[in-house]
């Protein structure tokens, strides 16, 4: 039995129906049309792309060869999975359009390269540690964790909407699960993949050529 299909997947589907009930909403306050508010349904309409990918997957995802037995390492990754969502409860958004305007933007960016990886990722993803294939393709061929990478830079978007040094330690925080998730995986990794001491030694974890 796949517990995230019982667990995790009606969050995901309840995130995918709010946010095609923003598009909506959204889609009908467009007029008379800004740049911002085009941005912002752009967001929008991604997050809605991002949600159902993930949705999808849970249903056609293979089935784990290895999974983690630490209970605090499923704990982590869960936790950094929503902890994001503490961001727009504990602080109040900018109230400089050029701001909001950049934050969205990066935000963009951060959704589009998650949604790139998620692609290439297919059927192996997970939240928990675990392992199914290796995947070299695609923006893998660049870094070891790509989907880590654009929710980094994703939430970066939102916390530049919305400064102050809660947000700024809520993505301290995230970062360090996020470094620390990356490890659990690759563990679980490179005991089920021979190939993939190879694989880690010739990509970075995050950033090419610098981490």
């Amino acid at each position: 039995m796949d517990m995230g299909r019982l667990t995790i997947l009606p969050i995901f589907s309840l995130l995918l129906v709010a946010n095609i009930t923003g598009v909506y909403g959204d889609a009908k306050t467009l007029e008379p049309i800004s740049t911002i508010k085009v941005i912002t349904l752009i967001n929008r309409l991604l997050l809605v792309c991002f949600y159902a990918l993930l949705v999808f997957l849970y249903f056609i995802r293979s089935s784990a060869r290895s999974t983690t037995n630490s209970l605090f390492a499923k704990a982590i990754a869960v936790i950094a999975t929503f902890l994001p969502f503490t961001i727009p409860l504990l602080s109040r958004p900018s109230d400089n359009p050029n701001i909001l305007l950049l934050a969205s933007l990066v935000t963009i960016f951060g959704i589009a390269i998650a949604l790139y990886s998620l692609r290439t990722l297919g059927r192996s993803f997970s939240i928990i540690p675990q392992a199914r294939r290796l995947v070299q393709t695609g923006p893998y061929k660049l870094v070891r964790h790509p989907v880590y990478l654009g929710e980094l830079i994703s939430i970066l978007g939102i916390v530049l909407a919305r400064p102050s040094a809660i947000t700024m330690a809520i993505y301290c925080l995230l970062i360090a699960l996020l470094l620390y998730r990356a490890l659990q995986e690759e563990k679980l990794l490179a005991g089920i993949f021979p190939e993939y001491d190879t694989y880690s030694l010739r990509r970075a974890r995050f950033i090419p050529g610098v981490f």
